[in-house]
């Protein structure tokens, strides 16, 4: 019992720190990449217009256009860096405006971050360092699997909804925080936003959490014979994990419900693509909802 114990904690601690470690890459890069966003649009427009006419003048050289802009930017710089210390969630609010009403592409690259910052570096650490055995995607997909899998997330959507549904009966507070609430806001007949939230949330941020949540991390205590503690506490870190700014402790609570939902569905079909395909189903219904003007979580 002791050494059963002392394994358990041993593999959270361990999860803990591979999240911590890829949780500080990726925050760096994210705010690298918010900041350079926000910079970029509040760039002038008379800024640009003036390099294409000093580009035409052959009395300024490139060195006077080039110390002009560097002047303008720096600036803008030490203005945002400013508002940045004093109030970070009004950039980031100002960043979510940018990339949902303008820039929807930006979406995609959210996701890339948060592909490189977790799968990159988790499968750096634990298959090439530590030489663990993780799900790979190598598993059997074929359309029986991935229809298990819609048909999974069809019922744990409509669970939530559900939930969603008694925690307002009960006027408890289910607010899912700035980014999610401006994207269910933005959503509404947007179809354009409508695309590319279904291929960066719902399919790629299925593929990437489920991945390093069930099919790294959950896979070691597997390996362990630790599921039922693994499903547990894996379930939990993923449910504070999209604790953000304005979640209230209801949404983080009922995700760690859905990460067990994935989780059971992956310990029972041995297959990281029936989890995957629940997962995407269940945030593409979401973003669906939101579309059609309701809420989602």
């Amino acid at each position: 019992m002791p050494s059963r114990f002392f394994e358990i904690f041993k593999l959270t601690t361990f999860s803990l720190g591979i999240i911590l470690i890829a949780n500080l890459v990726f925050s760096v890069l994210y705010h690298q990449f918010v900041y350079t966003v926000v910079l970029n649009d509040r760039l002038p427009p008379e800024l640009t217009e003036g390099l294409s006419e000093d580009a035409s003048n052959p009395s300024v050289s490139f060195t006077e256009s080039y110390n002009k802009v560097r002047s303008a930017i720096e600036l803008l710089e030490k203005d945002l860096q400013a508002e940045l210390k004093e109030n970070s969630e009004k950039v980031f609010e100002n960043f979510y405006d940018i990339m949902l009403k303008d820039k929807p592409y930006l979406l995609f690259f959210q996701s890339l971050i948060w592909f490189v910052s977790f799968i990159g570096l988790g499968y750096l650490i634990l298959k090439k360092l530590l030489k663990l055995n993780l799900t790979d995607m190598s598993d059997e997909l074929s359309i029986p699997i991935l229809l298990n899998g819609i048909m999974n997330g069809f019922t744990i959507f409509f669970i939530v909804i559900l939930f969603g549904v008694i925690l307002k009966l009960l006027n408890i507070d289910a607010n899912p925080g700035l980014f999610p609430a401006k994207l269910f806001k933005e959503l509404q007949g947007n179809g354009v936003l409508l695309a590319w939230s279904i291929y960066s949330v719902g399919i790629i941020t299925g593929i990437i959490e489920e991945l390093f949540f069930r099919g790294f991390l959950l896979k070691i205590f597997i390996d362990k014979d630790l599921a039922n503690e693994g499903l547990m506490i894996i379930s939990i870190i993923f449910g504070y994990l999209h604790f953000g700014i304005g979640t209230t402790i209801a949404v983080p609570f009922m995700i760690s419900i859905v990460g067990m939902f994935f989780g059971y569905l992956y310990i029972k079909n041995k297959n990281i693509w029936v989890s995957i395909a629940c997962h995407a189903t269940y945030n593409s219904l979401g973003l669906l909802v939101a579309y059609a003007g309701g809420e989602s979580l």
